[in-house]
């Protein structure tokens, strides 16, 4: 067991400590498992580096970091683990400039060791909130000129000029009850595609407390009650007998985070992964009950999944 940085270092020294850490983490007991037919009867070889299925019809060779985001990848393990401890462990997030400084590799390996960590910090489920949700939107991320492929050059001029067309915008929601966020993005707003979202993640005949936006307006007469705040009349908190306390400021603080990690450390993220970032945000929001160590724990408990340098650069074009 390790607290911190400095105890990850001197606990596993070496390549092996890291591998047979890894297992720990991934399998029951230690006992590896065959990706390709999950036999979990598998010979140990080369000292302890692969390991071999019994089942003679598969019969695979593997190592502990197949099937993980640390698979295909020449950078010894005890960095990624490291990398893996930073980029947990910031509250701000850490840069690729930054990480490749402290672990000694290309700034562009750290780009992509950063992007493969962040897969294992989203979201995939289908939780659909209930009770008192918060929402609230924002704007952030760049577009660029090859994200309105297919536009006229006189188009594509007016939407990079539009402060909001250039942007992408996250939908955040709170939930009171949990206590966990749940941001969405998307290429643009509007009052239909904020009545989708809701719906699709919020049950139907919970409270929502939002601020003044006419965006949530359609919701009142889609199941929803729906209390709101008024900024523009320097309303931040008001009292509902209904409904208690009515504010936004649990998901405005989180864009004051998540902010706060774009321009002071990112300095500028392009629209293309902007999700990633906001998933990145929104896990460490999530587990910030948890100590960083076991942050770490348990990000590497569910490393499985790999992302492509194909993948994460491929096209994301602007509807």
């Amino acid at each position: 067991m390790f607290k911190n940085l400095h105890e990850l270092f001197t606990k596993m020294p070496t390549e092996q400590d890291c591998r047979n850490y890894l297992a720990s983490q991934r399998w029951q007991d230690g006992k590896a498992v065959c990706p390709s037919c999950e036999n979990n009867k598998c010979y140990t070889i080369l000292g302890g580096k692969r390991y071999k299925c019994s089942d003679k019809k598969c019969n695979r060779q593997f190592s502990v970091v197949v099937g993980t985001v640390f698979e295909c990848s020449n950078i010894p393990l005890s960095k990624w683990l490291m990398a893996v401890f930073l980029a947990t462990g910031h509250k701000k997030g850490i840069s690729s400039h930054q990480l490749a400084r402290d672990l000694g590799i290309t700034q562009k390996s750290a780009w992509f060791m950063l992007h493969r960590i962040r897969t294992v910090m989203c979201d995939n489920t289908d939780i659909v909130f209930e009770g008192i949700i918060q929402s609230d939107e924002t704007f952030m991320s760049r577009k660029y000129r090859s994200d309105y492929v297919g536009l006229s050059e006189a188009e594509i001029d007016y939407k990079l000029a539009n402060s909001r067309e250039s942007k992408g915008a996250v939908v955040g929601l709170y939930d009171k009850k949990t206590g966990k966020i749940k941001p969405l993005v998307f290429d643009r707003l509007d009052r239909d595609k904020i009545t989708d979202v809701i719906m699709d993640n919020v049950k139907l005949g919970s409270t929502l407390h939002t601020d003044e936006s006419s965006l949530y307006r359609k919701l009142e007469y889609n199941g929803y009650y729906r209390e709101s705040v008024v900024h523009s009349r320097k309303e931040w908190v008001k009292t509902s007998i209904s409904a208690g306390k009515v504010h936004c400021n649990n998901v405005e603080n989180f864009w004051s985070v998540m902010k706060r990690g774009i321009h002071g450390i990112y300095h500028g993220i392009s629209y293309k992964h902007l999700n990633r970032y906001a998933q990145e945000f929104a896990y460490r929001y999530n587990s910030r009950d948890l100590k960083d160590y076991q942050r770490f724990e348990l990000t590497i408990q569910n490393l499985d999944g790999r992302l492509t340098h194909k993948q994460l650069v491929g096209d994301i074009r602007v509807k």
